[in-house]
């Protein structure tokens, strides 16, 4: 699997909120796990643009995987890179077994915010030949 993604990471002096923009180019329709930066705190928006770039778009079958790049346990699996939007990511949460908790009229606010701290790997499956892309991610980093 080959392909590229470049990371270009924006943020305000001091402490606060960090955009990290990854733009992605496929080669055979997937990019190997690439690190796009270390970051620290809450992750609070997802950006996707499956037009950005000079190749192909980006298909609904695109798949991103965002991992620890530590563990590689995941943090996002998205199924559908070819929709256009921003999303405010959130966990379920687990009851004492680890079975995720769903939400229902006795469990309301069953959604967590995911934290993160460290380095970061993302990865694309299942795209056309050379599609291309742009997906966004802001941090939180501020207490």
């Amino acid at each position: 699997m080959a392909g590229t993604i470049t990371a270009t990471t924006f943020a305000a002096k001091g402490r606060g909120l960090v955009r990290a923009n990854c733009a992605m180019t496929c080669v055979a329709g997937a990019i190997a796990a690439a690190g796009i930066g270390t970051f620290f705190g809450r992750l609070v928006a997802i950006g996707y643009d499956p037009v950005a770039g000079g190749g192909a778009t980006m298909t609904t079958t695109a798949d991103i995987l965002l991992t620890d790049a530590w563990t590689g346990a995941p943090i996002i699996s998205d199924l559908d890179m070819g929709t256009a939007r921003w999303e405010r990511p959130t966990v379920a949460i687990v009851d004492a077994a680890g079975a995720a908790v769903t939400p229902a009229t006795t469990a309301p606010n069953c959604n967590r915010d995911i934290f993160v701290a460290g380095p970061l790997n993302l990865a694309v499956a299942n795209a056309t030949t050379t599609d291309t892309g742009l997906v966004s991610f802001v941090f939180d980093g501020g207490n």
